[in-house]
């Protein structure tokens, strides 16, 4: 998209300052500059010099104002908060961002430009209209800036290619990337985060282009030192992150957008699902061979095949006949039913199909201009749409899912909601994509086009699933997963990156695809385990589930003509290593469920790349096959066939251990030995990491807390796990587990502190082990200063070990040398 033959604002006539807002005035147009937060700046120009009116459904939430001073000198307009500086250029109207220390950033190249844009310019496909609709929809908005050379560009969502974006072009612009599955040439895929972070050492700053139009990013694909922002919808607007750090980036789109929900805790255990588990038998003996194979399961996924012809929101009789005793059965052995739901709804007023009756009465389905309902085909057949962007369908939405809540169902799976349709039934010749037609008038009064919502409907149903299962069953948490989303979403759902092939190339790419969703906001993030497409095989599926072990949505599934894909589908050898995989992860809970309340309160990612923990070491930017998962612990996972070591990077300023051995590390650097099996897992030195005792499922009891406790040569370290129900709501009236930890440096004695814990929730009740990783084993050990005998040295591992009841008292471990 180019900027040419384009229009200028400038010169600027005057401005105004409004406290907490600046109003600039140009001969044409308007810029307001808005102190969101002190560390957060908004920024909006209009061509019109008309604002457009904020939407019911914006995500951007309403924070207190913060102060803003604005002064003029020598045709520079100054305009600063606490946190954060801009200056405005009076004579050519660029803006300059700033640092506190005066450091400049995200640096205007010239005021924003605009024109008018045809729909053949843009990416957007299969449109069933010839043109862009009339008016402020045709204007596209353009403003350039310069890229520091040191900088790197991460996040802007669910994207194929590397880490660093730089130099690529990127659009928003939700779309279903149909078989055969999602490739490296794909632009956008399934969901749209129009927002980014740039990181040099010393500094990181974000952006958040806050529009739902269609808009795109040249982040120097173009110039290599230019990003252009592009949108349509006639106005400009955007959001500057201040940082200074990638998780201070991360706090504050949170904290404008919404904080991640908290999952249960059985949502953070393994999924195991498949398109699909058509009948009651077949998921009664997936999760039956689970149990029999001892294989951890907290979850089964029911694909499309359980619906009566593909009704959302019904049973197909005679393979379900007794829904309800197929989910009791669930129940009986600790295994939860999550149901896929799609927003298209069968054009069906014949059969008694309450839904589509139901939906048409109320007004609930999106019409085209002459009033008709829409209607495009999908699994059901010819069908109807909801607009979700009116709040009583959302209420609606919501309320169709009683019948499943009351059988039981835990979980709800929104697909297809890009959303995906098509011009005839599936498989007919010639079938070709339908989208919504941009003109339909979407909204409680018909205010938006489906331009503006289009990328907007994802989230939309999330949020109305969400909703409606905490208005239906509010004594627990809703846990939604949705194939389509927006910024924002991460208050509602958890997702996936839509249908991957069985590819080694796909799991390799998974990882900086969930990293730069959760540098977005999104952290509860996974893909399907062994690819969807195409036929897994024993070594590629075996390094997968071994890389989805630190997956924070750790599911597994498959295409209906893919060959089968359980854990014991290729052979006992690799069932033994999927088994341990899942066992790692399960022991691994109490640190995710830690890492999960805490991206609740700052929205930081459980998975994310190494320059999150160590943004001032640039070395370590471009590295995309090493993930840090929380502070704690660093994965460098085989994403390539026959190779059994590989060359790991460790991040500077700390010691690290091999978290298999136990043993130090004394190097920047090794090759590391990892064979099937064994991914490659290393923990930062001051590390207390808490594990869990295995068990086949999340309702069973921790009956056993071990605190694997790793001294840093010079630096202390400090860790709080957190702990509640698993479930409900009481979290957030205090009923939470909080218990601190500290462990002193090498170089200070390596005393093991323990506070009292606090808050509450009591733990059930189990055993405390403490495994204290020493260069040496001590002659002694101190308990609250007092000598024990009990404890040993375990040589293989490094460890010093030590176990007593769990009272939740404070304690003081000190080996003595």
């Amino acid at each position: 998209m180019e900027e040419y033959l384009s229009e200028s604002p400038c010169p600027i006539q005057d401005w105004v300052n409004q406290a907490s807002a600046c109003v600039v005035h140009y001969t044409q147009g308007l810029l307001r500059i808005d102190a969101v937060a002190p560390d957060i700046l908004r920024v909006r120009f209009s061509p019109s010099g008309r604002l457009a009116p904020p939407r019911a459904w914006s995500s951007p939430l309403d924070l207190p104002p913060a102060g803003l001073s604005v002064t003029e000198e020598d045709r520079l307009l100054r305009i600063a908060t606490d946190a954060l500086g801009v200056s405005l250029d009076l004579e050519c109207g660029a803006l300059v961002f700033s640092t506190p220390d005066g450091t400049p950033f995200a640096e205007d190249l010239g005021p924003p430009v605009w024109r008018e844009v045809a729909l053949d310019e843009t990416n957007m496909e299969h449109m069933p209209e010839p043109e862009l609709p009339e008016g402020d929809a045709r204007t596209g908005v353009f403003l350039r800036k310069r890229m520091a050379p040191e900088e790197g560009y991460f996040g802007f969502g669910q994207r194929t290619g590397r880490l660093d974006r730089r130099h690529r072009r990127l659009t928003n612009w939700t779309i279903d990337r149909a078989s055969p599955g999602h490739s490296r040439g794909d632009d956008n895929l399934y969901q749209a985060h129009p927002v980014f972070m740039a990181v040099r050492p010393g500094l990181a700053w974000g952006l958040y282009l806050n529009s739902t139009w269609y808009s795109a990013f040249d982040v120097g694909f173009k110039d290599p030192d230019v990003l252009t922002l592009f949108t349509l919808g006639g106005e400009l607007d955007y959001f500057i992150f201040a940082g200074p750090t990638p998780a201070a980036v991360v706090e504050q789109l949170t904290r404008l957008t919404g904080r991640p929900m908290l999952p249960p805790l059985w949502a953070l255990g393994y999924h195991q699902s498949r398109w699909s588990y058509g009948t009651d038998a077949d998921v009664r003996g997936i999760a039956r061979t689970f149990r029999e194979h001892w294989i951890p399961l907290d979850a089964i996924h029911l694909d499309i095949d359980y619906m009566d012809d593909y009704r959302v929101f019904t049973w197909d009789g005679e393979r379900f006949p007794a829904p309800g005793e197929t989910i009791a059965a669930l129940h009986a052995d600790n295994v939860r039913a999550v149901t896929i739901v799609d927003p298209g709804v069968k054009y069906d007023l014949d059969s008694g199909y309450l839904t589509a009756a139901s939906g048409i009465a109320g007004g609930h389905f999106i019409e085209r201009l002459d009033g008709e309902l829409f209607t495009g085909w999908v699994w059901a057949g010819e069908s109807l749409f909801p607009d979700f962007c009116r709040e009583e369908t959302r209420s609606w939405w919501g309320e169709q899912h009683e019948d499943l809540i009351a059988l039981g169902i835990d979980g709800i799976w929104c697909d297809m909601n890009e959303p995906s349709i098509v011009d005839r039934p599936f498989h007919s010749p010639g079938v070709c994509e339908l989208p919504i037609p941009l003109s339909v008038q979407q909204g409680d009064e018909g205010e938006a086009l489906h331009l503006e919502t289009h990328n907007l409907y994802g989230l939309m149903m999330a949020r109305a699933t969400w909703e409606g299962l905490e208005q239906l069953r509010p004594e627990r948490r809703p846990w939604v997963l949705t194939r389509s989303g927006f910024v924002g979403s991460q208050r509602w759902a958890a997702s996936w990156m839509g249908d991957n092939n069985a590819w080694w190339e796909h799991l390799e790419m998974s990882l900086p695809q969930l990293a730069s969703m959760g540098l977005c906001g999104s952290p509860h993030v996974g893909v399907d385990i062994g690819g969807f497409y195409q036929n897994s095989f024993g070594e590629l599926y075996a390094r997968w589930i071994e890389l989805g072990t630190f997956y924070p949505f750790m599911r597994s599934h498959a295409h209906c003509d893919s060959q089968a894909q359980e854990p014991w589908a290729f052979g006992p050898e690799i069932e033994a290593i999927a088994r341990a995989a899942i066992e790692l992860r399960y022991r691994l809970l109490p640190y995710l469920y830690t890492l999960a309340h805490r991206a609740h309160r700052s929205g930081s990612p459980l998975l994310r790349p190494l320059f999150y923990d160590f943004p001032d070491a640039a070395q370590l930017y471009q590295i995309q096959d090493q993930m840090m998962i929380g502070p704690q612990l660093m994965i460098a996972p085989v994403c390539a066939p026959g190779v059994r070591r590989r060359l790991v990077e460790l991040p500077p300023g700390h010691t690290w251990y091999d978290f298999r051995t136990g043993a130090a590390i004394d190097s920047d650097h090794l090759v590391v030995d990892a064979p099937l099996g064994e991914i490659p897992i290393f923990v930062r030195g001051g590390a207390i990491l808490t594990l869990g005792n295995i068990r086949q499922s999340t309702a069973e009891a921790l009956t056993e807390l071990t605190l694997e406790v790793y001294p840093d040569h010079h630096h202390a370290g400090r860790w709080t796990l957190i702990e509640d129900a698993g479930d409900g709501f009481d979290y957030r009236d205090g009923a939470i587990c909080a218990t601190e930890m500290r462990i002193a440096p090498e170089s200070a004695g390596t005393e093991l502190s323990l506070s009292a814990r606090v808050g509450g929730y009591t733990p059930a009740a189990r055993r405390l082990v403490i495994r204290l990783h020493l260069a040496r084993s001590p002659v002694a050990v101190l308990l609250d200063g007092r000598k024990v005998g009990d404890w040993h040295w375990d040589g293989e591992h490094h460890a010093l070990v030590l176990g007593f009841k769990d009272d939740g008292q404070a304690h003081a471990i000190v080996p003595q040398f």
